[in-house]
């Protein structure tokens, strides 16, 4: 695992850098080094993970109300491609949340594409987050090399740092959890481009637990069969929301190797 030098950001030359990240992460500017900088001293949180003096990931949070509380809202968390995989993610999550407790801050919540199966991975399972509601377009139409003109769909995720139960889980948590034997919504094959396509989904499940089926690869999906990305977006909306209505909740993200068939990814579905 990759061991950088994690650290509040204040210098402006160092919050120039986070602006190239950007450039290079997402293709664009998002967030300039001022509104940065404001945001810093005025509560919220930039925190930046260095390699010999080289920026290679981020952590930008507001200070913000959601529900009658303060938190700290986490509108963007970038690593560079190249670094990516090699837990820096979760490293800069353990780093702001540590930050935010001393600040009094007891939440962070954030959204994130209900489709990248390696953000659900650290926010679900890693970090064990809740996942507060789906909201359809969340940010309109933006222009980034990830998002590809898809709808930017998310999931409000909210991370309660300063609960018994967040501090159990980090001390013991696992990356992959054993899925277990409930219906899946939604029957997937895999076509002649090697990517999964629905096959099947029913909309009429009533079991108390149930089990959705994502890719694991969106990024590759949407760079060589863009079509079938948006036809995932949509069927995907109407399973969360479909089920949504009928009173189940996002309650974990599991995944597990299949062997040759390799990593399979599933949300978990519950109602009570």
């Amino acid at each position: 695992m990759l061991k950088p030098e994690i650290r509040i950001i204040e210098k402006t030359e160092e919050l120039k850098k986070c602006e190239t990240a950007q450039k290079s992460i997402w293709g664009g500017l998002s967030v300039a080094a001022e509104v940065m900088l404001v945001t810093q001293k005025a509560g919220g949180a930039v925190l930046g993970a260095f390699v010999r003096g080289k920026l290679i990931g981020f952590i930008y949070a507001l200070l913000a109300r959601r529900n009658g509380q303060i938190i700290h809202w986490s509108h963007m968390m970038g690593i560079l491609p190249e670094y990516r995989s090699r837990g820096l993610g979760l490293q800069l999550k353990l780093a702001h949340r540590k930050l935010a407790l001393s600040q009094g801050i007891r939440s962070i919540c954030w959204t994130y594409d209900p489709l990248q199966s390696r953000n659900a991975s650290l926010n679900l399972i890693k970090l064990g987050a809740h996942v507060e509601e789906y909201v359809v377009n969340y940010y309109g139409r933006f222009h980034s090399s990830i998002e590809r003109g898809l709808p930017s769909d998310r999931f409000v995720v909210n991370w309660p740092i300063a609960s018994k139960t967040i501090a159990r889980h980090l001390a013991g948590r696992k990356d992959r959890i054993e899925i277990p034997d409930v219906p899946k919504v939604n029957l997937v094959a895999t076509n002649n481009q090697g990517f999964l396509v629905n096959r099947k989904i029913d909309f009429g499940c009533r079991d108390r637990k149930l089990l959705v089926e994502i890719p694991t690869d969106t990024d590759l999906m949407r760079a060589k069969a863009l079509a079938l990305a948006r036809r995932w977006r949509i069927q995907t909306r109407e399973i969360f929301l479909g089920y949504s209505s009928k009173g189940y909740s996002v309650n974990g993200f599991l995944n597990e190797n299949q062997n040759a068939n390799g990593l399979r990814c599933f949300y978990l579905l519950s109602r009570d």
